[in-house]
C-alpha cells in the first residue's frame, strides 16, 4: 500500500506522519521534517528527523546556500547525509517507508529524487507527503502512479487520518 498525503501548507500532514510513525514503531523506517522557531516564535527553518533518532537542519533563514526557497537556505549536504542512508537501507528492509516530505527543498537533491523514484517502483509499503502543487516531475509521477492512494488532508479529515492509516497497515 502506498499512501501519499497532500494538502495546503500547515494543514497537518507532518502531524499525521508523526502519529503514524509513533504507532508503527520499529515496523517503519524513514524520516520527517519539522519546523523550528526562534525565541520570539517566528519560524526560523526546518529540521530533518530520522525515525532512528538522528536530527539535522534541512533549511534555515540564517543559512547561506546556493539552494534557496524563499528566505530559507537549504542545507543539501546535511539532508543527503541523514536521509540517503536511511532510504538506501529502506530498500532492502521489510518495513513501511515513511517520507515526509517530498517537496521543493528535498528535491534539490538529485540523488534523493532518483531514490524516491526507485522506492516507489518497488513493492514497498509507503506513507509519504507531497505538496499540493506539482512543483517537480517526481511529484507529478507519484501523483499519477496507479498504486498510490492520494489523500488531500483538510480540516475535516486530518484528525481521523492517523487512526485510519494505522488500521490499514495493521491489517496487512
Amino acid at each position: 500500500m502506498k499512501i501519499v498525503l497532500t494538502g495546503k501548507p500547515r494543514i497537518g500532514k507532518t502531524t499525521i506522519i508523526k502519529k503514524v510513525a509513533e504507532a508503527l514503531g520499529d515496523k517503519a523506517i524513514g524520516f520527517y521534517t519539522e519546523e523550528f522557531r526562534d525565541i520570539h516564535g517566528k519560524r526560523e527553518g526546518f529540521k530533518i528527523i530520522t525515525l532512528d533518532g538522528k536530527e539535522g537542519i534541512l533549511a534555515s533563514k540564517k543559512l547561506i546556500s546556493l539552494y534557496r526557497i524563499g528566505s530559507y537556505g537549504v542545507n543539501l549536504k546535511e539532508f543527503e547525509n541523514l536521509v540517503l542512508p536511511v532510504l538506501e537501507k529502506a530498500k532492502s528492509q521489510d518495513k513501511i517507508v515513511i517520507i515526509d516530505e517530498i517537496g521543493k527543498m528535498e528535491l534539490f537533491s538529485e540523488k534523493f529524487a532518483r531514490l524516491i523514484d526507485e522506492i516507489f517502483s518497488l513493492g514497498k509499503d509507503i506513507i509519504a507527503t507531497v505538496p499540493l502543487k506539482n512543483v517537480h516531475p517526481v511529484i507529478s509521477r507519484i501523483k499519477r502512479n496507479p498504486e498510490v492512494h492520494l489523500i488531500e488532508v483538510n480540516f475535516s479529515n486530518r484528525d481521523k487520518l492517523p487512526e485510519q492509516i494505522i488500521k490499514v497497515f495493521e491489517k496487512e
